[in-house]
């Protein structure tokens, strides 16, 4: 099997300016599920690499990877450019590079990803820890299947409505969990009078109980309105503009039916 960088790397990355808006970066990697942004030149050309932690770093204000900054948060943040943040003249690979050579430098430098260059030197892909990650359990694959081992083929990555309904699943297992546990706790108080200390103990646990009983049930619902937009046609499609909304907003939000652009013109009022 080949084992260079091109077999598991992106192509066609998803890539910005150095002046553009940092704030901008940051709605880019929470929309598109990313940690990582190439920043080119208007040629293509690659002068700098933006994460996730950069801007974690840069803003004044903590972030989250699945939550768009509100609007007093977007204020504070608006003056700072990708090119104040960003990692200048990064290290970079090739097609060709042979993969443990781009993994060595991803452990020696303690970075993240690799932006990857076309013969003309222009930005052609990306290789994050995730993709040699993923190259990792392949390749074990291949050589457990040569000496003859009886294994499984490596998953392929399931599709979102799979992903959906198989977390549906789940969660509506760890509810009935929780709501057998509560039942358990109601039976104990029943069977007699408890002491201030044992007393105490069944209500921190009870009311952790409950609290996870809400959030699985908040989540469920959430769940259960992006399947039905699935099953009608409708999941990943904005209802305020009809433009695509990213699996990977989906997979955070499920219950949303807003593209992160028309949520945040909902929050501003814009």
């Amino acid at each position: 099997m080949e084992t260079h960088v091109k077999t598991f790397m992106t192509g066609s990355p998803i890539a910005i300016g150095a002046g553009e808006s940092a704030l901008g970066a940051l709605d880019l990697m929470i929309e598109h599920g990313i940690r990582h942004l190439p920043v080119i030149d208007s040629d293509r050309r690659v002068v700098g690499v933006l994460s996730f932690d950069d801007l974690r770093a840069a803003f004044p204000q903590p972030i989250e990877r699945n939550r768009p900054p509100g609007p007093e948060e977007r204020y504070e943040m608006r003056d700072i450019s990708v090119g104040e943040v960003m990692t200048y003249a990064p290290l970079t690979a090739t097609a060709h590079t042979p993969l443990d050579d781009a993994a060595a430098l991803l452990a020696e430098r303690r970075i993240g990803c690799l932006p990857v260059l076309d013969e003309s030197g222009r930005l052609d892909g990306i290789i994050t820890e995730t993709d040699l990650l993923q190259a990792l359990v392949t390749l074990l694959w291949v050589q457990r299947k040569e000496r003859g081992a009886a294994v499984e083929p490596p998953r392929a990555r399931t599709s979102l409505l799979d992903a959906l309904q198989s977390e549906r699943a789940h969660i509506a297992e760890r509810l009935a969990s929780y709501e057998a546990h509560e039942q358990e706790i109601t039976e104990r108080r029943r069977e007699g009078p408890l002491d201030r200390a044992e007393e105490g103990a069944e209500a921190t646990e009870a009311g952790f109980t409950h609290e996870l009983a809400e959030l699985a049930v908040r989540r469920l619902r959430g769940l259960e309105h992006a399947i039905e937009r699935a099953e009608s046609g409708k999941l990943g499609h904005c209802e305020a503009c009809g433009g695509r909304i990213p699996a990977a907003r989906l997979r955070a939000l499920p219950g949303t039916t807003l593209c992160i652009r028309c949520a945040r013109r909902n929050e501003t009022g814009a």
